[in-house]
């Protein structure tokens, strides 16, 4: 019997090694793979603990040795690590435990998962070689030595240092430093290497810190057969013992829990450097206002992107614009100064020095002149319900044209980004996961010059970071920023202070917000919603004029009436499932039509792989052929509208779907699972497809909703005037 039991203790062991390199390689396995994996994996390290009670039994008693100590610390050590491991597992997990409905706190475990991973690795690794001694006898069973063998052991020993020298080739390799000190947020792949050469690495990391756990066990086993240490040291190794661990998870937690507020980037000295102005552009402008504004002298630039830009849009048709001088607030504009000005504060976030949000465009002109008002200035705009009438002349507060933001923010840059470098989450406040061109980096990120960074969740003050070459703080990411003009193509006729469209149905903002990609923060991206539309992610940046200017210019905007009545569809886009479920929600409490958006060609089954085709597709702008149809589509007044965040916009099924219909005087409400950017830059991409439909407001889901979504929904349907 004891012996049967050895035998399976002995093989969970060797499973327990096999598995552990295999569970390192889950962009090779696939997630799915991965998942069943790793709970096989908690399971044998369940029944491990359970076939070994001796040590349980016996854990604080007996007198503690240096060897004894050591050993102690990386089991309980280890033993943490699966814990952290199993709970990170269950709270992402999309296949095996989706049936829990977990919602909530997704990006902490996928920083916990991730570091944990990496950790257990070496600790497991460890720990296989603090009981090495125990799979010796293996070793002379399978060169059928019946005592040991000098020759062997030798032999042993060289293979081991060669294994172990490759394996410090590989730690450095793979950066797995970056992974053990959370560095970096998930897992990086070089595709240039095979699934042979990419487990090898792994098996000869493992094979290090085995080598490295057991001679430094034979050392502290020598040095605790020294005269007295034993009986004088004991009780002080065991408090280390179990003190040690404690210790590490106490600061691990810490760490992972620090909020963004205590980061040093904060701050007028925080990281980064503005970069001079290209040659024969204006220099930095030093002279400023009374009220703090810096004088934005005029001049001539290029406005728009490259057509070889990365990740531009049509949109951003490249021409010639001139702009005069102009007076820009450095910051955004300050809770503090927004409630002070108007006695409410309709931010998500809450600070005195975070940028106010939430603030849809007409709040936004209405702000201006209750502080133009208040400083005695003549009121820029006149507004006469949804018509606005801007007076050039008046030397009150406003919102910067397309051009001058544009202009300002550039600062004699022709580069993506002010910083002329891919900006990088220590320059700016953004979803520093995800910096400029890593969708086509994602597995492999040799070639990007920024690597993922923080994530802050949040906005931060508005004197954060370096500002730009002409003094402008945060003119990319942190919050968007509002702008004067209607959106539409550009006027290459129109050269001379522009100022967009004279109608038209969404308002422009710019910049780029706390949970958007880099790629949406490029000096020449341009985002559009409805006037009377807010966002978690939009404020404003006030001008003045430096001169009068000449003239008004009146804009009659679409009113948005949500009220809806008539026929509603639920239509949706899903992959993994989460919209589905969201889907069948929404019709469980309306009771309205469903359709779901399939394809002709379907995207693969394999995340990763369906990372890569959702970035290719929406790179390319590609419209996937829809394979079923809408039944008489203009039955339907009201479409709710339901996609998962791919890469911060919409799927491009959803951009087939609606431009395979005319959504013309319909109402279309928005609705997103997403992992942790929210609505990302969906909802432009919504806008700018259907210009003459009603926008409702939006509804984002985190991945399945959890326990909560009939109640979300609830709410949210009556925000809508869904019965």
């Amino acid at each position: 019997m004891k012996h049967t039991k050895q035998i399976v203790k002995r093989t969970l062991d060797l499973a327990m090694i096999v598995l552990l390199p295999l569970l390192m390689a889950e962009i090779l396995i696939g997630q799915e793979l991965h998942e069943w994996l790793g709970t096989v994996m908690t399971v044998l390290f369940v029944l491990h603990h359970l076939l070994n009670p001796g040590w349980w039994g016996s854990f604080y008693k007996g007198k503690y040795t240096p060897s004894r100590a050591f050993g102690t610390t990386l089991d309980l050590l280890l033993l943490f690590d699966m814990l952290a491991l199993s709970v990170s597992g269950i709270m992402m997990s999309g296949f095996v435990f989706r049936f829990l409905h977990i919602s909530g706190g997704m990006i902490m475990s996928r920083r916990l998962h991730l570091f944990a991973s990496f950790w257990g690795l070496i600790l497991m690794s460890a720990h296989l070689g603090m009981h090495a001694e125990q799979f010796f006898p293996l070793f002379r069973k399978l060169f059928r030595l019946k005592e040991k063998n000098a020759a062997v052991t030798w032999m042993l020993r060289i293979v081991a240092a060669a294994v172990s020298l490759y394996g410090i080739y590989a730690f450095i390799a793979q950066h797995m430093a970056d992974y053990l000190f959370l560095q970096v947020h998930f897992m990086m792949f070089d595709e240039t290497k095979s699934a042979a050469v990419y487990f090898a690495e792994t098996v000869a990391v493992m094979c290090l810190f085995a080598a490295a756990a057991y001679y430094i066990n034979k050392l502290l086993r020598r040095a605790g057969k020294k005269d007295g240490e034993e009986q004088s040291g004991g009780q002080i190794l065991k408090a280390v013992s179990f003190t040690v661990p404690a210790l590490v998870c106490v600061l691990v937690a810490v760490i992972l829990t620090i909020p963004a507020q205590s980061e040093p980037w904060q701050g007028d000295s925080a990281g980064g450097t503005s970069q001079p102005p290209q040659s024969g552009q204006p220099e930095r402008p030093t002279v400023t206002a009374d009220d703090g504004f810096i004088l934005i002298r005029g001049g001539t630039f290029t406005m728009g992107s490259p057509e070889d830009e990365p990740w531009r849009s049509a949109d951003e048709t490249q021409h010639t614009v001139t702009v005069s001088d102009f007076y820009m607030s450095p910051y955004e504009v300050r809770q503090s100064e927004y409630a002070d000005v108007t006695g409410g504060n309709p931010s998500d976030f809450s600070g005195d020095d975070l940028p106010v949000e939430n603030v849809s465009w007409l709040d936004a002109v209405t702000f201006c002149n209750a502080l133009s008002e208040k400083e005695n200035l003549t009121p820029a705009y006149k507004i006469d319900g949804g018509t606005v009438t801007w007076d050039r002349s008046a030397d009150g507060y406003r919102l910067p044209t397309e051009a001058e933001w544009e202009y300002a923010c550039r600062a004699g840059t022709v580069t993506p980004f002010n910083t002329e470098t891919s900006i990088s989450p220590e320059e700016s406040n953004y979803y520093g996961h995800y910096p400029y061109e890593i969708e086509e980096n994602y597995f492999s990120q040799e070639n990007l010059t920024t690597k993922p960074g923080q994530y802050r969740q949040t906005t931060v003050a508005v004197d954060s970071f370096s500002p730009n070459a002409w003094g402008l703080y945060n003119m990319h990411g942190n919050v968007s920023e509002w702008v004067w003009d209607y959106y539409g193509e550009y006027d290459a006729s129109s050269v001379s202070d522009p100022t967009g469209p004279l109608t038209g149905t969404r308002r422009v903002y710019r910049g780029g917000g706390w949970n958007d990609f880099a790629k949406n923060m490029r000096s020449a991206y341009r985002a559009a919603l409805p006037e009377d539309k807010g966002s978690f992610n939009l404020g404003i940046r006030l001008v003045r004029n430096a001169a009068g200017g000449i003239g008004s210019i009146v804009s009659a905007g679409v009113e948005n009436n949500t009220e809806t009545g008539g026929k509603i569809l639920i239509a949706f886009f899903s992959w993994g499932g989460n919209t589905r479920g969201i889907a069948e929600e929404i019709r469980s409490q309306t009771g309205a039509d469903l359709f779901e958006i399939e394809l002709v060609t379907p995207y693969s089954g394999d995340y990763n792989t369906v990372l890569m085709e959702a970035q290719r597709d929406q790179n390319i702008q590609a419209r996937p052929e829809i394979k079923n149809k809408v039944g008489n589509f203009e039955q339907y007044d009201t479409v709710i509208l339901g996609y998962p965040n791919w890469w911060a916009p919409i799927p491009m099924p959803i951009a087939s779907f609606l431009e395979e219909y005319d959504f013309s005087g319909k109402t279309v409400i928005p609705f997103c699972s997403h992992g942790g950017g929210r609505f990302g830059q969906s909802l432009t991409a919504i806008a700018k497809l259907v210009p003459d439909a009603v926008m409702g407001e939006p509804l984002s889901v985190h991945y399945s909703g959890g326990s909560s979504l009939p109640d979300d929904i609830d709410a949210w349907l009556k925000i809508n005037h869904i019965k």
